[in-house]
């Protein structure tokens, strides 16, 4: 009795699956993709007035990378090439074509004075700015590091 009881369940089961077409791979996946899962981005132009504020690579807010002003002035602190130590950077800032940034920046000195060394870095913001900062950012001519900062909160330095 039990045998037949269970045979009868495993029919009832089984007729309660789904039956289901093999998977179709979407005509523009390329090889090795069903191309789920893959949103193409839209496309946006920058605003330049969303860069204004205090971005944090680190997104702790604890130290600036970069601080852009609403004058075209722009500040870049360094933590990576020496370690313990912040190079830091003054200079402007102009947006271009494709959605990138240009920083023309001078190298401060121990008393935050320029220099006479400059150096010019990009960052191609690759997603609309919000509170997030994604994009990629080097010098030119050098290799660039993929970010994702945080913008942080003004503080008042007085």
């Amino acid at each position: 009795m039990r045998i037949a009881f269970a045979a009868l369940m495993v029919l009832a089961l089984a007729a309660c699956g789904q039956t289901s077409a093999p998977a179709q791979t979407p005509e523009d996946a390329s090889a090795g993709s069903t191309g789920v899962g893959q949103i193409s981005e839209a496309p946006f132009t920058l605003e330049s007035e969303a860069l204004i504020g205090l971005w944090s690579f680190e997104r702790d807010c604890g130290l600036y990378d970069l601080v852009f002003d609403a004058d075209d002035l722009v500040q870049y602190y360094d933590y990576t090439t020496t370690p313990g130590n912040v190079i830091s950077y003054r200079g402007s800032w102009a947006t271009a074509d494709n959605n990138r940034v240009v920083l023309s920046v001078s190298l401060l000195d121990s008393e935050s004075e320029p220099t006479a060394e400059t150096r010019t870095f990009h960052l191609d913001v690759s997603a609309p700015v919000t509170d997030d900062l994604i994009g990629a950012f080097g010098p030119v001519g050098g290799l660039a590091s993929d970010i994702t900062a945080r913008r942080c909160e003004e503080e008042d330095r007085e």
